[in-house]
């Protein structure tokens, strides 16, 4: 009954410009059918949960709705290959050969997108699913996503809308359908993002049925190959940093028909990790580090022989070391930023990728984007346990144009083999390009455990003063810092230096600070901070002396407190030669009148 059903559907194409369509097919011995249908969604919904999914034969729609109440089902897959959170499902089916489109576009938060099909007749369970078609943040769409590909009449599709990690928002889901007259041939597999070395023989493949029914092409950042690569494989022969970016496959339909398959980053690494990615996306280059070895596997390195061997190069099994000195190049040509990402290096960006670096042993290691092609500003970054967002991240350095003539970028900094640093390289207003991020660990410059450099001098501050105390401290960082006021811990605050806004007499006290990293702990001092309530000063005639006064003000014992007159408020003030050391009673000094005269104290 089902594939009779499919038999009446109407052949389909675009419906923008009319509400109807006619439709005239053989049927179970009838002559001719003419039906006329209306298409559109208006009464279909998503659902959160894949088995009350609804079913749509429209050729095309829209649909809106939140997903901000829809969960993840045990089992789900993760849609468009990242980490969700907040799924909505429909079923579609396609009413003859054609092209199908879903897209999100204008939903204005991070959506992601896939679409499946049953690997059996009777599947109804996630295990029985197919991933056709996937996409997170497509080409064009800022953070939105959208897929095509090639159906078959009658056939079945699941349709899934997520939020990037677990992101929320108003739903705008669409769909379109282009019918054609012959099999459309379909992707059913492409190349896979990957990092490969300098020089390597590159091929990259894509699986496609019925490949005789549509013109194939490559395409390379968004403009065909030329000359044309018409087969199933590109194939370059020797990969260099200008063939970095984005690899897709069109298939092309003729009559402005085609769909393109699911790109493909590839970059560079000179280390040899296949698995290492720079992404546009922080959160995901968790899933793609460049994790530094010391060796254990079996790739073939060399040795330069020195003693008795005249300088020449032998080959040595000495596994996979990754780490130490290399580079990682890529294209940020779709790169974007987020718009809660933090400016790098308080620099305006706009195109940020970003590398997970674990370096293989302690040491001091430098990064810097020396052959790039655009301005770029580097900021690296660590974290405490799992991060979930930018709140987590903790500054290690930046830099932006260390190198005046080309705007790359510099830093360098003690590293720890047990810590995760993530490098943010972005582009200077936005600019864009093929970017080199270098890496150098010098294992013989170690880091360094915190210490103390120096002996914090006690502070005195009006009340009402902003007071700055910043340790005297020295050390690899991440450095962790603890202050305690009077021996009490101050929460909250965990790091250098301690501001405290707007101070009271209340906040004399001894501030104390401890310092710690990755390698030790705790260097730790403090400061004396006192704060002097404003002083009431007095000017009183001086009984019997007509040009006398007398200008009183309270003392603190210890303190210095100097006398300074000016003629003019606007103009600079004149200290007097002398200065009072307080003993806690009130300060008496003699004034002689001499024209219009003000006086102000001054504690030290």
């Amino acid at each position: 009954m089902r594939k009779q059903m499919n038999m009446i559907l109407p052949v389909a194409g675009k419906l923008e410009s009319r509400g109807t369509r006619r439709s005239c097919l053989r049927f179970r011995g009838w002559s001719c059918v003419l039906m006329f249908l209306a298409f559109h969604a208006g009464a279909q919904t998503l659902e959160d949960v894949f088995t009350n999914r609804q079913t749509i034969i429209s050729v095309s729609g829209q649909i809106e709705q939140s997903n901000t109440n829809a969960t993840v089902e045990v089992g789900e897959p993760r849609h468009g290959g990242k980490q969700g959170g907040h799924s909505l499902w429909i079923s579609w089916i396609a009413p003859t050969n054609g092209i199908v489109e879903f897209k999100t576009e204008t939903s204005r938060f991070d959506t992601l997108l896939s679409a499946y099909q049953f690997t059996n007749s009777g599947g109804s369970t996630f295990s029985d699913l197919r991933e056709v078609a996937r996409a997170d943040d497509s080409e064009g769409f800022e953070r939105e996503s959208e897929i095509e590909f090639g159906v078959l009449a009658g056939e079945r599709y699941e349709i899934a809308v997520d939020g990037y990690r677990g992101a929320v928002g108003r739903v705008e889901f669409k769909w379109n359908f282009e019918s054609l007259p012959i099999l459309p041939a379909q992707i059913l597999g492409s190349p896979a993002d990957r990092s490969v070395g300098i020089g390597d023989v590159v091929t990259l493949s894509a699986t496609i049925t019925n490949v005789g029914n549509g013109q194939v092409s490559w395409y390379f950042n968004g403009n065909e190959i030329v000359p044309v690569v018409s087969t199933t494989n590109l194939v370059i022969p020797s990969f260099q940093a200008t063939n970095v970016g984005r690899y897709k496959v069109r298939v092309n339909f003729g009559g402005g028909v085609s769909y393109y398959s699911v790109p493909a980053d590839v970059q560079i690494n000179t280390d040899g990790s296949s698995n290492t990615l720079a992404q546009p996306k922080f959160l995901d280059a968790q899933s793609t580090p460049l994790i530094g070895t010391n060796g254990g596997g079996s790739s073939l390195r060399f040795q330069n022989l020195v003693n008795g061997g005249g300088g020449g190069i032998t080959p040595m099994n000495l596994g996979v070391v990754r780490g130490y000195n290399g580079s990682q190049i890529f294209n940020t040509t779709y790169a974007t930023s987020d718009p809660l990402e933090p400016a790098h290096c308080n620099v305006p960006g706009g195109a940020s990728y970003w590398l997970l670096y674990q370096p293989p042993t302690n040491g001091t290691i430098t990064l810097d984007t020396i052959g790039s092609s655009y301005d770029t500003v580097m900021e690296v970054y660590t974290y405490n346990g799992t991060p979930a967002g930018y709140a987590d991240l903790i500054k290690i350095d930046c830099n932006d144009n260390a190198f005046a003539t080309n705007g790359a970028s510099r830093v360098s900094f003690g590293v720890v083999k047990s810590r995760q640093y993530l490098v943010a390289v972005d582009g200077v207003s936005g600019a864009r390009g093929v970017a080199w991020l270098n890496y150098s660990l010098a294992t013989n410059q170690l880091p360094q455990s915190p210490a103390v450099t120096g002996t914090p001098s006690s502070l005195v501050a009006a009340e009402g003063a902003t007071v700055v105390m910043s340790a005297p401290v020295m050390g690899s960082p991440p450095l962790m810092f603890t202050w305690r006021k009077n021996g009490t811990l101050i929460p909250g605050v965990n790091s250098n230096p301690l501001v405290l806004a707007n101070v009271t007499t209340n906040s004399t006290a001894s501030y104390s600070f401890a310092v710690t990293n990755d390698l030790g702990g705790p260097a730790q001092s403090e400061f004396g901070l006192t704060v002097i309530p404003p002083p009431a000063c007095s000017l009183t005639a001086v009984p019997g002396s007509p040009n006398a006064f007398m200008l009183s003000f309270p003392s603190i014992v210890g303190r210095s407190y100097i006398v300074e007159d000016t003629t003019n408020l606007a103009g600079a003030w004149t200290p007097w030669p002398n200065f009072y050391i307080g003993d806690g009673q009130p300060i008496n000094a003699y004034v002689w009148k001499s024209g219009n005269r003000f006086f102000r104290v001054r504690v030290e």
